[in-house]
């Protein structure tokens, strides 16, 4: 990955615990959003008769920048992944079923008709003896006094992912914090549309496994 992406994905983990966060009802991520440009618009006020100086001028760029940052992570989902093309070596195992495997995970997660977003949490990865792909992930959500992510998303969160389903299997590298990691990114139909599943490995033999695994089932592509 480029240092621009190792940048961006640096900027991803702080922006994406700001989005996971709330004081009382408000979502930390918007209230940072909102301090640039209200922090910009108070240096301008108090230079609107003295003049902007240099030192103004870069504070404002900065709050300015620090908002653009959190949006531009937003719209990216808080994940860097760029694709490139693995080998999949001779004589790579295949996954039995049932057989469980721990990654991390992005995407789309559910339980008891609730939806959240979850970026790089640490999941569990099997198939069933029907041939369903099964993603489980744990959260642990600190919360102190209302301050942090909200005591009703710990526990277990799913991904159900059906074979047919399937629309796209790309293998690449996620780039998020301070971690690069071989990863595959799954697209996949839901009776709500389209969305996507990042599973990134410790390493690319792991990878090929979870690769070996998708392609296998997914038989239509």
């Amino acid at each position: 990955m480029s240092i621009v992406d190792r940048f961006l994905g640096l900027i991803s983990a702080p922006a994406y615990a700001l989005q996971r966060s709330k004081v009382a009802f408000v979502r930390l991520h918007v209230a940072a959003m909102l301090l640039g440009p209200l922090g910009a618009a108070y240096v301008a006020f108090l230079d609107w008769h003295s003049g902007l100086t240099s030192t103004h001028g870069a504070v404002m760029a900065m709050c300015l920048l620090c908002s653009a940052l959190l949006l531009w992570a937003h719209r990216q989902r808080y994940v860097v992944f760029r694709a490139r093309s693995i080998t999949i070596p001779v004589g790579t195992p295949d996954l039995r079923a049932e057989q469980k495997l721990f990654l991390s995970g992005s995407g789309i997660f559910e339980v008891s008709g609730m939806r959240r977003y979850l970026v790089e949490v640490p999941v569990v990865f099997w198939t069933t003896e029907l041939a369903e792909h099964i993603v489980a992930a744990k959260v642990r959500a600190f919360n102190l006094l209302g301050v942090g992510v909200p005591g009703g998303e710990r526990g277990w969160w799913y991904v159900f992912l059906e074979p047919p389903r399937v629309l796209e299997i790309e293998p690449g590298d996620l780039c998020f914090g301070l971690r690069v990691r071989p990863a595959v990114r799954v697209l996949y139909r839901t009776p709500r549309g389209r969305d996507t599943l990042y599973l990134s490995c410790r390493d690319t033999q792991q990878l090929a496994v979870v690769l070996t695994e998708l392609r296998a089932r997914a038989k239509h592509l």
